[in-house]
């Protein structure tokens, strides 16, 4: 009698309608403004960039159009064109000076945006350093290593100019690497997991140039790198909102650098 009872109830488990179940997911976006905006001692166009926040990496952000952008120094404003959709500049001679604070004001759908920052020195650039790969002839990779100063170095690579490359789509003939130098000691930076290695041949073209960093804008790339680069190390953190020096409701960045850069080209070693 208990086996058929069991059976009776697997036959009517088995034999269930299964129905589906829709989740209602929250996409509703947060009203807040994603801003991206550097100022540098390079006499330029500078950039700032505004935009919606995504709810996936994938996404495309929605460019904010029509904000009224302007860069505060003292008694100086400077007015941002909106040269495309959501990416504002300055006029081609503007630089930015040590001894003075820069404030960023955006209004946007009557609401006021501010950030503020400044200029401090950064070190020149060490020597370009390289090592052949163990096993190829004629691939070369670089030899990174933190700063003395907290800093941000963009390394350019580019060997589409070579015979062999010529012809070649540009993610196979050139290379971007960034990397940042925040002194602080973090359990998780410490153990950060490995980056991929780019190899290059001899006489790829190299562009450095490494922007320095105030406290707050170390703060904030501290925050950033902990939720990114050096997430999946041996000890992760809890996740955790990245440090922002805007005000009123948006979120990214403004920073102030000066900038050193040189370039050099590799030539063949052992």
């Amino acid at each position: 009698m208990k086996g058929l009872i069991k059976i009776w109830l697997i036959f009517l488990l088995v034999s269930c309608n299964e129905e589906p179940i829709e989740w209602e997911l929250n996409t509703h976006q947060p009203d807040l403004l994603v801003v991206e905006g550097v100022l540098t001692n390079e006499r330029k166009a500078h950039e700032v960039k505004i935009s919606r926040p995504v709810a996936d990496p994938a996404d495309i952000p929605e460019p904010v159009e029509g904000a009224l952008v302007t860069i505060v120094a003292g008694t100086n404003s400077i007015q941002l064109s909106e040269t495309s959709p959501g990416i504002y500049h300055t006029g081609p001679n503007f630089r930015a000076v040590f001894g003075k604070v820069y404030f960023l004001v955006i209004v946007y759908e009557g609401r006021q945006y501010t950030a503020r920052s400044y200029l401090v020195p950064v070190r020149p650039l060490d020597e370009l350093r390289y090592r052949r790969v163990q096993g190829y002839q004629n691939l070369y990779e670089l030899q990174l290593r933190e700063t003395v100063d907290a800093s941000m170095v963009d390394i350019w690579l580019d060997w589409s100019h070579l015979p062999a490359f010529q012809g070649l789509p540009a993610d196979q003939t050139q290379a971007r690497i960034v990397y940042y130098t925040v002194k602080s000691i973090d359990v998780n930076k410490m153990f950060k997991p490995d980056k991929e290695v780019v190899f290059f041949p001899a006489g790829t073209r190299v562009v450095r140039r490494k922007y320095s960093m105030n406290s707050f804008q170390e703060d904030f790339i501290r925050t950033m790198m902990a939720e990114t680069e050096w997430r999946g190390g041996l000890f992760d953190v809890q996740p955790g909102n990245v440090q922002t020096n805007l005000k009123g409701g948006a979120v990214g960045y403004f920073s102030v650098s000066t900038v050193v850069a040189d370039s050099s080209i590799i030539t063949p070693r052992q």
